[in-house]
């Protein structure tokens, strides 16, 4: 797959591989198949490096200044399908005086609709290709918000119920969900908190393809991965409470059944030796006496075991 949008003269047309000439004002979008990357390598000159960071996956977000172009790779968050996970999908991009380039294996909802929007309204693309990559990092920053804010409801739901009094047993998917919410947690941050160099590179002043005019909104892009960098670690802390709350609870619970059984151990050990003792078949008292014994025996020294519990406070 390949599109693309040609700016020239205050008009926009949309095309394919047509469109494409050396120093015209362009946006590319693309799949990283080997005949596409090695037609963006001999129109464009990118460098043999980049290009082979493209074809293949799992890149870390990464910007890469080169001499007449950059290349900048970012991670875009999103649920699976079947809305059980959460699956990260890199965007690569490179920026040249007069072009921008992306790149990318699945379809990015974001990325298309800034890509309309720039086929619809002539300015954006007028403004140059790269405010057509901030317009893109933006639209693709803002939608993590989202993930976090749930990702912090949840966390704060799973506090609150680790919390409880210890009298009150534990949801049995207590541990599964934060152990779930723990591994979401390390996706957003080895993901995203990364980025926030990325956007860095490409704000910083004296850039010489990034104009001034564009790195003031780059620099809020910046804020905006700032922001989710803190309140992803805010949930991080929540989360560590939680499991040191569920784990606290868990081992009182435990606790307080080992010593109930150790009471109930303690009060039975005294009446096995007496039943014991006097179950021995041996004339030494009396049946007559016997019998009334071994139960007045049998029935109080479990209440006078009892009382001294009490007295001590160990029940």
């Amino acid at each position: 797959m390949l599109r693309v949008i040609r700016w020239e003269a205050g008009r926009v047309t949309a095309g394919g591989r047509e469109l494409v000439q050396r120093g015209a004002r362009l946006w590319i979008d693309c799949t990283p198949d080997a005949e596409t990357l090695a037609f963006l390598g001999a129109t464009f000159g990118f460098h043999p490096l980049a290009l082979e960071d493209c074809a293949h996956e799992d890149q870390r977000p990464k910007y890469e200044p080169y001499p007449e172009s950059l290349f900048c790779v970012v991670h875009r968050v999103a649920p699976t399908p079947d809305d059980t996970d959460l699956r990260s999908h890199e965007l690569h991009a490179f920026l040249t005086a007069e072009a921008v380039v992306t790149v990318h294996r699945v379809p990015l909802a974001e990325l298309d609709r800034v890509f309309a929007r720039c086929a619809e309204e002539p300015a954006l693309l007028e403004r140059g290709p790269d405010f057509a990559l901030y317009l893109v990092h933006d639209a693709m920053t803002d939608v993590h918000f989202a993930l976090a804010d749930a990702l912090t409801e949840e966390v704060e739901e799973l506090a609150d119920l680790a919390s409880q009094p210890d009298g009150v047993a534990p949801d049995e998917d207590l541990l599964p969900r934060i152990v779930a919410a723990r591994r979401t947690h390390g996706l957003l941050r080895r993901r995203l908190a990364p980025q926030r160099e990325v956007f860095a590179g490409l704000a910083r002043p004296g850039q010489p393809l990034v104009r001034e005019a564009t790195a003031i909104y780059f620099r809020n892009v910046v804020d905006h991965t700032v922001r989710l960098a803190e309140e992803i670690d805010t949930s991080r802390d929540l989360l560590a409470s939680a499991m040191d709350a569920y784990l606290s609870r868990t081992n009182n619970r435990l606790s307080g059944l080992t010593a109930r059984l150790t009471l109930v151990a303690t009060i039975f050990l005294p009446l096995n030796f007496v039943a014991g003792f006097f179950g021995m078949n041996l004339q030494i008292v009396p049946p007559r006496i016997a019998v009334p014994l071994v139960l007045s025996v049998v029935a109080v020294m479990p209440l006078a075991l009892w009382a001294f519990f009490r007295r001590r406070r160990w029940v």
